[in-house]
């Protein structure tokens, strides 16, 4: 073997070795980052409040606004004159009520799925999360079994009313038609089962789609694979489920219950007054849940972000506890 690729080793070995060698700690920059990253921590947990307090606002103001809807169109009913209008309104709020569950349904799946798999996650907050995502959806429910049971069911009216009467050769003949009430009534009463039987369905597929998320969780505890971090998250959404679960099947038993009828029948003009009105608040009501939903993403985000930060401090400040100040002030060596 030829000596010059040895010498040339030998050469490199010193710069090496300098190379690894370990940096000097400068300590009191350590200690001057530990109160950089506090002062960091507290201007995000400031922004973070900000973000809360907005989200709490549009939320509230939503809340109120979806509430008003449902009590004016649960004391409302159609008349003779409005046909089906006040029913195709209620269904058309019930539908929408309906996709805001969807919305709900998704952004608590992705709260959990970050507690499943990441055990760094900010717990807490995802689960406060996910339990606001779970009374919305069972709010919204009960908000559309309230309209749907506002809806007046059937009752027994005479389909035949006197039209006036003639005499035919000296006999008294009354003419009859079919009760304007008694068509009514009927129409009524289609749009009622319409309504409940869609309803029902609904239910049911919440109930089966709730009951085969239950036992795939079951089913993958009893394997006993998973990490403590995602058997401890599992455990906690069987309970979840399992409430979830009694309420659809509560309000499945309230939607079977007679209807309580609305109160005050209203006309055609103010029916198609209620018409317009509801599709300005179906516009709003659009725009806000988006924002809301984008405001609970950057509310993740920045708890997310105030997470990560303070177990870095922790970190820090475990350092500082197990290092302490070099005597003399030589630094100390990692």
């Amino acid at each position: 073997m030829s000596k010059v690729p040895i010498i040339l080793m030998a050469g490199l070995l010193p710069t090496l070795c300098l190379s690894q060698t370990p940096p000097a700690i400068d300590y009191a920059a350590r200690v001057e980052s530990v109160a950089d990253l506090k002062e960091h921590i507290a201007q995000r947990e400031v922004r973070f409040e900000s973000v809360k307090k907005d989200l709490h606002a549009l939320d509230e103001r939503v809340e109120k606004q979806i509430s008003d809807i449902v009590t004016r169109l649960s004391s409302l009913r159609d008349s003779n004159e409005s046909k089906t209008r006040v029913a195709n309104v209620k269904a058309d709020v019930m539908h929408a009520l309906v996709r805001t569950t969807g919305v709900y349904r998704q952004k608590r799946m992705e709260a959990f799925e970050r507690i499943r798999k990441d055990p760094g996650a900010p717990k807490e907050m995802l689960e406060r999360e996910i339990a606001i995502f779970d009374e919305r959806v069972g709010k919204r429910i009960q908000q559309i079994v309230e309209i749907a049971r506002s809806q007046p069911g059937h009752v027994d009216i005479e389909k035949y009313e006197s039209d006036g009467g003639h005499y035919w050769r000296g006999w008294a003949v009354e003419n009859t038609r079919i009760s304007e009430d008694w068509k009514q009534n009927r129409r009524d009463s289609t749009s009622d089962e319409k309504i409940r039987r869609e309803l029902v369905e609904g239910l049911d597929k919440a109930l089966e789609r709730n009951q085969a998320r239950r036992a795939s969780l079951a089913s993958n505890l009893a394997t006993g694979k998973q990490t403590e971090n995602s058997k401890e998250a599992m455990e906690e959404e069987l309970g979840r489920t399992d409430a979830i679960i009694d309420d659809l099947r509560a309000q499945k038993r309230e939607l079977t219950l007679p209807s309580v009828g609305a109160t005050r029948e209203i006309g055609r003009d103010e029916a198609r007054d209620g018409e317009a009105m509801l599709d300005d608040a179906r516009a709003d009501l659009a725009r806000d849940m988006a924002e809301i939903m984008r405001k609970f993403t950057e509310l993740d985000r920045e708890g997310t972000n105030i997470h990560s930060l303070k177990e870095n401090l922790k970190a820090r400040e475990e350092w500082l506890k197990n290092n302490p100040p070099p005597a003399g002030g030589t630094p100390s060596k990692e």
